[in-house]
Parts: structure tokens; sequence; C-alpha cells
């Protein structure tokens, strides 16, 4: 019987420093169900994160404001896919507050549609309409403002509405002409025909080019746990590779936001880019500056050296 009780406290002994070990890291997450947004729960499902030491406690926002106060108060420690606009808007007025990396460059995720039978065909008809995006500062944000510019529309109605689930039934009740969304959000009703998409964010060639979201991190987080943050984004940058190439993904994702695979399948391949999730390369950051003047979101023009102090990468430089 000793023996047993020797095998028993030496399993016991193994164990124990890999528990001891492990920390949490509280996650902001707009946009629930979002697949540009979904990795950090992919991450916890597939029990990649708890291999490396890691326990996420997640926490879902509307995006924009409510993800930036989130991780500007420390109320969390990181937010993934947040805004770059409304990020250089905070730092400018001295929030804590450090890019960790770019998260989405370009939004082929990210539409705006009508009620089917709308005479609204594209923005470019949106004079004097109601457009809908997240909140101020969000990527849905900078997305629309960019696309009605090359439409020439400068009379819009800009409305503010939260989550995407929040547009379709102001669509369809008429409350709201134009709504913005992202998938999963309207994929039923594109299929059964109930609205109408009238233009995706990939359709600037601006925003194609443009990072439109970052992950970031409280500054005095990351100051005090600096390696814990590099194993967060090492693990999600894993988790990212493994949601495209592994078909398992795609089931999990269903899932998760039970949808049916087959229409969780046509959203990857219609609204998703692997290319537009790399870690390493801010760009098209003076456009964004520029627009982050216009919409009033920073006090004067300013270039990279005004904010370069917002960045601290924590990955190596590759894709």
């Amino acid at each position: 019987m000793p023996s047993i009780f020797v095998v028993l406290f030496a399993i016991l002994a193994a164990t124990l420093p890999q528990y001891a070990r492990a920390e949490t890291i509280k996650i902001a997450i707009p946009q629930k169900g979002v697949w540009d947004s979904i990795f950090p729960e992919l991450g916890v499902h597939e029990g990649f994160f708890k291999a490396e030491g890691l326990d996420l406690d997640l926490v879902y926002t509307e995006g924009g404001a409510t993800n930036e106060q989130a991780v500007i108060s420390g109320s969390v420690d990181i937010v993934v896919s947040s805004g770059f606009l409304g990020i250089i808007s905070a730092y400018v007025k001295g929030a804590p507050i450090r890019i960790i990396s770019p998260e989405a460059t370009g939004a082929p995720d990210i539409f705006w549609y009508v009620k089917a039978g709308s005479p609204i065909k594209s923005l470019k008809d949106a004079h004097g309409k109601s457009v809908s995006f997240s909140n101020p500062g969000s990527s849905s944000n900078l997305t629309l403002l960019t696309l009605l510019k090359e439409a020439g529309v400068t009379d819009a109605k800009l409305i503010p509405i939260g989550a995407a689930p929040n547009g379709i039934p102001q669509v369809m009740t008429g409350q709201l002409d134009i709504s913005w969304c992202a998938p999963p959000t309207g994929l039923r009703e594109l299929a059964a025909g109930q609205i109408t998409l009238i233009a995706k964010g990939n359709d600037s060639p601006a925003i194609r080019n443009e990072s439109v979201r970052v992950n970031v991190a409280n500054l005095n987080y990351l100051t005090a746990h600096r390696d814990t943050v590099v194993k967060f984004m090492k693990v999600y940058a894993k988790t990212i590779d493994w949601a495209y190439t592994d078909p398992k993904a795609l089931q999990v994702y269903a899932d998760i936001t039970k949808l049916p695979l087959d229409l969780v399948t046509k959203q990857i391949h219609e609204f998703q880019s692997r290319a537009s999730h790399q870690l390493v390369e801010i760009k098209g950051e003076q456009r964004v500056l520029d627009e982050a003047l216009a919409a009033k979101r920073i006090p004067k023009p300013m270039t990279h050296e005004d904010i370069k102090g917002l960045y601290d990468f924590v990955l190596p430089a590759k894709s």
C-alpha cells in the first residue's frame, strides 16, 4: 500500500506545477460569433491556450468604444479585433494602451444591405438615407466613411447601432434604410432573399490594403506580464493557422454559432481571407490618420512619428 501512495504523490507533484503556472487573461471580444474575432474561443475549445498554461476569461462587447474602454480602464487585459481608428484616437488622448499586432487587413467580412425590393442598389443611392455602423471608431465606422466618400455621398445619415443583429429588425421595419452586417448575422436572410447586399468593405481599394482592426493590450498589464502576452499571441497565431487549414474548425465554428455547416462554409469562402489575418505589419497607417482627422477623432494632422509609441508588437516579423 505505501507504494501506491508514493505513486499517487509523484503524479500529484508532477501535475501541480502545470496548474501553478496557469495564468488567467481577461480578453474582450467584439461582436460575439463573428469569424474575425472567434479565434480566442476556437483556441480555448481546442485546448491550445490551456496547453500553454493560459486560461482565457472571455468578455463580449459590441465593438468600438465599448472595446476601447474595456482595455483602457484595465477591466480586461487585451482586446482583439478592435477598430484601428478608435485605438489611435484613444492613444492620442493619453490612453494607457499598446497595439501588440495588426488583426485584420481589409474588411472582406463587413457588408451593407437593404430590405429586398428596396430601390437602393448601391451606396451611391445613399443620399439622405440612414446608414448604420457599429460604434464610433470601429472598423465598420472607418470602412463606411471610406465607401461613402468613394461613392460621392456626403449627406447620408450615419447611425451607430452596436452589434450587427440590431440592424435586421430595423431594416425590415423601415426604421433604417441601410444597415451594416458581419457574418454569421444576415446569412440566413441573404439565403432566403429577405435582404439584398449592396456593398462590401473590400469594394474599396483603399480598405483592401489597410489595417482596419488591431489587437491591443493595456499598457500596465503588458509591462507587468509581457511574457504572458507573447505566449498569448503565439497561440493566437497558431489558432488562426489551424482555423484556415483544418476542416474541423468549420464544424466547431458551426457548433458555436448554431448555423448549418454548409452556410458556414459559404461564409468563409465568400467573406473571409487568410491573408487578411496577417499579424505583423500595419498597413495604410497615414490614410487612417487622415480619416481620424476628418472624423475629428484627433485634434490635428498627424504622421507615424506622432503615434509610433502606440506600437509594441510582440511577435517576430513573419506572417
